[in-house]
């Protein structure tokens, strides 16, 4: 009786240990799965706008949320020469722009998903269209965000 009661623990043991393997691939299939699925940005409809020497947040969030901290992300007019590159956990100080260094963030919240860069003292030439550009290495995407810029007394003049 004795050792049949140990052979059933054993048993019991057993199926323990297989249901905590099955748990466990399911998890990592879930999370491969998530690591390569396709997202979509959430991005203004129409252009934002700003003043100049303010400071503009120019909205951008993955849906569904994700965690963007392993990702890419790169906003700018022209990709070769980025207004913020985060890559690696961290920005990219000497791949950026020149215009934009000390100037430029990301708003946090990468966690969940938010990618929104941060513009401080804006310019004139700060105006137009900038790119949101996540990648992984599975996949990349891409929105659109129009910045205008308004100030007082740039109004047309007349020579």
């Amino acid at each position: 009786m004795l050792r049949q009661l140990e052979k059933q623990r054993r048993g019991t043991m057993h199926s323990g240990v297989s249901l905590r393997v099955m748990i466990l691939a399911a998890l990592t299939d879930h999370i491969t799965a998530q690591s390569t699925a396709v997202f979509i940005f959430s991005v203004p409809h129409g252009p934002i706008l700003t003043w100049l020497n303010s400071s503009v947040s120019l909205p951008c969030e993955l849906s569904p949320l994700f965690n963007a901290e392993p990702l890419e992300v790169r906003w700018s007019g022209d990709f070769n020469k980025p207004a913020l590159l985060y890559k690696d956990h961290k920005i990219q100080e000497t791949s950026l722009d020149p215009q934009y260094r000390g100037r430029v963030s990301l708003t946090g919240g990468l966690e969940r998903g938010n990618v929104s860069l941060r513009l401080e003292r804006v310019t004139l030439e700060d105006r137009g269209e900038y790119v949101c550009y996540v990648s992984s290495e599975q996949w990349y995407n891409k929105a659109i965000v129009l910045l205008t810029v308004n100030g007082k007394g740039l109004g047309t003049v007349l020579t």
